[in-house]
């Protein structure tokens, strides 16, 4: 997300049912704005967010000015889940790509995995998602801009109509 935008802006936050009951301001929420580029990094990291609340914000590096801002067209469909349905949502808030294809969707809840034995996992949500603005992307997903639908005919045909789509959109930004 941070490759988006020039500069430091907030993407959404996690809430989980806990804080959600007591009450909160989003803006005084512990930000998560930086990815450590080493392993090393992610120790404070992990003693910072473990053993608290997984209550956050989420906001982009600031990385300055890119070639590319302007002309961001990103593919979705039904597969778009989890981080990538994150991604999709803050584009389209802010205006920052156009996004082609199909809705997505509407699976972004945080979770943990247990496992049950048998190659089997429990996996209990812990925390929902909201963009900035308050929107839920769970259950909802996010509509694209450009409808595609990917056709099976056509990619027997070795074609992509999404695809076909995208780079149609993108010729003209």
């Amino acid at each position: 997300m941070s490759y988006m935008t020039p500069g430091k802006i907030p993407v959404g936050y996690s809430i989980t049912q806990k804080r959600a009951a007591k009450g909160f301001k989003k803006e005084k929420l512990p930000r998560f704005g930086k990815i450590p580029s080493r392993k090393i990094g992610l120790s404070p990291l992990l003693l910072r967010h473990a053993f608290s609340d997984r209550s956050i914000v989420m906001v982009t590096e600031g990385l300055g000015p890119q070639p590319f801002h302007g002309r961001i067209v990103l593919l979705v469909n039904q597969h778009t889940a989890s981080a990538a349905e994150t991604i999709t949502g803050f584009a389209k808030e802010n205006k920052l790509a156009t996004i082609v294809g199909t809705k997505t969707p509407g699976q972004v809840l945080g979770g943990t995995g247990l496992k049950m034995g048998h190659d089997f996992v429990l996996r209990i949500p812990v925390v929902t998602f909201h963009t900035w603005s308050g929107n839920t992307l769970e259950g909802r997903g996010v509509q694209p801009d450009h409808l595609a639908e990917l056709s099976r005919l056509q990619l027997r045909e070795k074609r992509d109509s999404q695809l076909e789509e995208a780079l149609h959109i993108t010729s003209g930004l």
